[in-house]
């Protein structure tokens, strides 16, 4: 996959790590951070305040980035990969680590009208019928059946477990074919108070106990968070 003009001589001085595949070096020559992308980053608040502590992130070459992008169906999955993996990356330097879910505002505006006339009394199946995905956006939409089930993570103050059962139900819409892409969801991360980074073994700890666990009852209906 890499390219054939790349030339094997003295190592060359190497920005950031592409991490397309974990287990070779990148050979595309694009190796500073000017040609690094932060593929997840918009998952987790991109540019926001809560977000800034985190200095370590996956990056992706631009090239290895927009080859990833050609697959899209292999592409949004790997992203649930890619989540999880900084979600293990933040609980191990940052024990402890709350998450505010929260859907972007075109996404939330959508689920709130929904919300409003399924609680005024209009049954949910006319009321879904109401909010077909738009075909002609830039923007992707993801179903309003989607975003219902989602809704019940929604909130302030989760935790890393309740993300991540938020994550794998994301990656069983994606499996199913019930949602084209990994929805516009956020995780923000709000660290705790005496900050992390020292009680690396607890947080790595802390991070393999914390694996999906199951997020819907016997009968299919999708459990809300702590229950």
């Amino acid at each position: 996959d890499d390219d054939s003009t790349a030339v094997a001589a003295a190592p060359v001085h190497r920005e950031f790590t592409c991490l397309n595949d974990e287990y070779s070096e990148c050979r595309t020559g694009q190796y500073t951070m000017a040609l690094s992308r932060k593929v997840i980053s918009n998952h987790f608040g991109r540019n926001k305040a809560c977000t800034r502590t985190i200095t370590s992130w996956p990056l992706f070459c631009r090239k290895h980035y927009q080859r990833a992008t050609y697959r899209p169906d292999q592409w949004q999955k790997r992203k649930i990969f890619l989540i999880e993996r900084q979600l293990n990356i933040i609980e191990r330097e940052f024990p402890g680590t709350k998450y505010e879910i929260a859907l972007k505002k075109s996404e939330a505006d959508r689920l709130n009208e929904f919300t409003r006339l399924h609680s005024n009394g209009m049954p949910k199946l006319d009321a879904l019928a109401l909010f077909p995905v738009p075909e002609k956006s830039k923007a992707f939409h993801a179903p309003m059946a989607v975003l219902d089930e989602l809704s019940y993570y929604i909130g302030k103050n989760r935790s890393v477990f309740e993300v991540k059962t938020c994550v794998s139900l994301i990656l069983d819409f994606l499996r199913k074919g019930d949602c084209k892409e990994v929805p516009a969801i956020e995780f923000l991360p709000h660290f705790p108070q005496n900050g992390g980074g020292k009680g690396k073994g607890k947080g790595k700890a802390a991070a393999d106990k914390t694996g999906s666990g199951p997020r819907t009852s016997p009968k299919g209906a999708v459990k809300k968070p702590g229950k």
